[in-house]
């Protein structure tokens, strides 16, 4: 069996064009200020002013119960896809022990008479195992172990190393650490963590828990964040992230699209800022404001050229429901939206053509949950120009259209089957003539442990 367990860590752009991406950053630093001087306020009132507010809030409370809740994201999305390292379930002390499998039929081609057992499927499977505890006052650890086995690799070879082995994931028949820090709660508010992590910033979009920029081992894979993330939760409802991202001259350890590129010193760091509500406000049940900011990373004349630039983008994503419910059918739409100021060049995307690849990129998913009841299904719309190079879910050049049914007979299990049909939106330099638009899964879902 060939060695793959190895260590890689080895070793005047200009600045962020215009003054669009401060202004964000102001914004963000703005909201973020409001959230941390109401908590101020709230805190340092008298004690009669406290009465006073107590007996305000008592009095307006079945008003707001109605128009505000805390949603419950259990009751449509699978934990696993919308959870990151950080969350936190309980308040438990002690150790607890966790995992989950995934198991997928996957194939490719043109349509599903194209299935031919063995040639062109693959059955894979995806494994994680996790411990964590809560240990002196205000902290907490936590790793995991995670593998992919299929019909093509199913050797399990240990991979310890900053960066992932392929393009978005590790490969299968390898396994991995792929999550390993300690977290510290400052207060009921304020947390931070140091190590590796799973970072979740997906779109609460029913059937489908999608993002345009930041979602660690979705689906099959097994992909990971090195470095902080720290967590300010407002008020208000509206939680404060800033995640610093160490990135190995090999490249990343999650998903970015070529041509990013982390050959240089000076991109071994990325930034990314988000603030997020995930309080239900009548029939919103999130919203969401990120950026992303990735020096020195950008090839713009392409990966051959010495040129690299700063690379960032903004993202912002709404979920809505209706009718208010958490029984009974219910309609779950969420919409995404996502800018780059700076892209590189055509050819440099692979593109045909002169002058810059376009910076846009859009979803949209519609869900009718419980339909019948445990029984979801929904749609889902993308375009992504060939500049936006963050999504680990929406490929640079494509348009996408997807379909899913979801049927969950119990909160453990999940059992859901996708078809999902990609064009690109303009040609490219070198054509592949046997490439496939058409893709289809079914898949099963199991968690188990404390």
């Amino acid at each position: 069996m060939k060695q793959r367990t190895s260590l890689l860590i080895r070793r005047n752009p200009d600045v962020l064009p215009g003054r669009l991406l401060p202004g964000l950053c102001a914004l963000l630093a703005f909201a973020v200020s409001g959230t941390v001087a109401a908590d101020e306020t709230a805190d340092t009132h008298g004690t009669g002013e406290a009465v006073e507010d107590g007996a305000r809030a008592a009095a307006s409370e079945p008003a707001a119960s109605a128009a505000e809740e805390t949603f419950d994201e259990s009751l449509d999305e699978v934990a696993i896809d919308v959870r990151s390292s950080i969350d936190v379930a309980d308040d438990r002390e002690g150790a607890s022990f966790f995992g989950d499998t995934r198991l997928s039929y996957i194939f490719d081609g043109e349509d599903l008479q194209g299935i031919s057992l063995g040639k062109t499927d693959v059955l894979r499977l995806r494994w994680r195992l996790a411990a964590e505890g809560r240990f002196l006052k205000g902290m907490r650890g936590s790793i995991s172990v995670a593998g992919l086995c299929s019909t093509e690799d199913c050797s399990l070879e240990g991979l310890l190393q900053p960066d992932i082995s392929s393009a978005a994931s590790i490969r299968d028949g390898e396994m991995t650490i792929d999550s390993a820090f300690l977290q510290w709660f400052r207060s009921d508010r304020y947390d931070i963590a140091i190590g590796r992590m799973q970072t979740k910033f997906v779109a609460r979009g029913g059937v489908f828990s999608k993002s345009m920029d930041r979602n660690d081992s979705n689906n099959l894979r097994v992909n990971w964040t090195d470095g902080l993330h720290t967590t300010y939760r407002g008020v208000r409802g509206w939680d404060s992230h800033l995640i610093v991202q160490y990135n190995s001259e090999d490249g990343a350890s999650n998903i970015k699209r070529l041509p990013l590129d982390f050959s240089s010193d000076k991109s071994r760091a990325s930034y990314y800022v988000a603030l997020e509500s995930k309080k239900a406000l009548r029939r919103m049940v999130q919203r969401t404001l990120s950026v992303s900011y990735l020096p020195s990373s950008l090839a713009t004349n392409g990966l051959m050229n010495s040129t690299r630039e700063d690379y960032w983008g903004v993202v912002g994503r709404l979920a809505l429901r209706w009718p208010v419910r958490d029984e009974g059918w219910r309609l779950r739409t969420s919409g995404e939206v996502a800018y780059a100021g700076k892209t590189p060049i055509n050819s440099a995307a692979g593109i045909a053509g002169d002058g810059d690849t376009g910076g846009l990129a859009w979803a949209l998913t519609v869900s009718i949950m419980d339909f019948v009841p445990r029984h979801s299904f929904g749609v889902n719309y993308a375009r992504t120009e060939a500049g936006w190079l963050l999504s680990p879910q929406y490929t640079p050049n494509e348009e996408l259209y997807e379909a899913r049914y979801m049927y969950r007979p119990t909160d453990r299990i999940t059992l859901d089957v996708r078809g999902r049909w990609r064009y690109d939106l303009r040609d490219r330099l070198i054509d592949i003539p046997d490439r496939n638009n058409f893709d289809f899964y079914a898949r099963a879902t199991w968690s188990f442990g404390t």
